[in-house]
């Protein structure tokens, strides 16, 4: 079976998002600059047009000049607004030059000066808003979780709704030792570069980030989008992966190669909204509690992955997956056994 890939739209999200928020700027702004005028319905396309091309350049700037996040928050807004915001009024005025002289038939010196006189100060302000706006936009994004809009305004999970799911918990190995060895800022950048690289991975595997917890990630999947094509389980050999690639920046940079264990059960989970200050959706049930205590049993079986019994019959028969029964254990607070196994790939 193939290793799951990254699909195109979840690669290139942030380019996808910017262009279509760009487009709908545009659009507004033609809408309401030529409001009432004749053929507007042209000027709302080429609008439309021109605000795609405007988020194109914000996500390849935001790309180019990623360096400004070391700034404050603040700080990095209105450094990359004025960088942002001339660039498209730069491109707005050759663009609009252009085509006046195409349009009208006039010489490039007068299309220039009309552009000057008729449009500059309202391009500067557009372009200034259109930055800011598009900054915000991607920054919020990357903090929610994809869904988080739709599942909100949809209202999906305002109420406790019951449904079968996967968990899988990864834990950094020897984190102690390791936070002592490098100190606590240098083990905090281990972390954040381990968690970066994870991303194509999961984004691979379809996986949801439920949370971070200090040196341990939480993924979740619906069940049926986590068995398709055993996504779930590969995605722990897409994680270790991702660590070989890169295993020669840790060497030099933390003179070590991390290395994580995981846990993956599936089950029913109750999924709902909590939280007026802070909303966010949560998960409640037995299947959270039973998934760690499994991760747990990783350093007692000396094995890096390991997953309960139901998990193993619902995946996919897959001959390149290895497994080997550890018994029926009894899980700390458990009153009832679960047999556990232990993965390898054979790829």
């Amino acid at each position: 079976m193939e290793l799951p890939k990254l699909p195109f739209y979840k690669k290139h999200s942030q380019i996808f998002k910017a262009i279509i928020a760009g487009g709908i700027l545009g659009l507004i702004y033609a809408a309401m600059y030529y409001a009432g005028l004749d053929f507007g319905y042209l000027r709302l396309l080429l609008g439309t047009v021109i605000g795609i091309f405007i988020g194109f350049i914000i996500i390849t700037l935001e790309k180019s000049l990623s360096y400004l996040n070391d700034y404050s928050f603040i700080a990095a807004i209105l450094l990359k607004a004025v960088i942002y915001s001339i660039s498209i009024l730069i491109f707005l005025l050759l663009f609009a030059v252009a085509f006046n002289k195409i349009a009208a038939h006039i010489s490039y010196e007068q299309a220039l000066s009309t552009y000057v006189n008729d449009r500059l100060f309202k391009d500067f302000l557009f372009s200034l808003g259109a930055s800011i706006f598009l900054i915000l936009f991607l920054e919020i994004s990357s903090l929610l979780s994809p869904g988080f809009f739709y599942n909100y305004f949809t209202g999906r999970y305002h109420r406790p709704v019951q449904e079968e799911r996967i968990f899988m918990f990864v834990d950094v190995q020897s984190s102690t030792t390791m936070a002592e060895q490098l100190g606590d800022v240098l083990y905090s950048k281990l972390l954040q570069d381990l968690f970066n690289d994870f991303t194509d991975s999961i984004l691979a595997s379809r996986a949801e980030i439920y949370q971070y917890a200090g040196d341990e990630i939480i993924l979740t999947w619906k069940a049926s989008k986590g068995i398709n094509e055993n996504r779930c389980l590969y995605c722990f050999y897409l994680l270790k992966q991702s660590i070989r690639n890169k295993q020669d920046y840790y060497l030099k940079t933390y003179k070590t190669i991390p290395k994580f264990k995981a846990g993956m059960h599936i089950g029913n989970a109750v999924t709902n909204w909590v939280g007026k200050v802070k909303k966010e959706i949560v998960y409640h049930g037995d299947l959270l509690n039973t998934t760690s205590r499994i991760q747990c049993k990783c350093n007692e079986f000396n094995h890096d992955f390991v997953i309960s019994e139901n998990m193993k019959n619902a995946l996919i028969k897959d001959s390149s997956i290895k497994y080997e029964e550890q018994g029926e254990i009894v899980l700390r607070g458990k009153a009832k056994t679960i047999k556990l196994f232990t993965v390898d790939f054979d790829i």
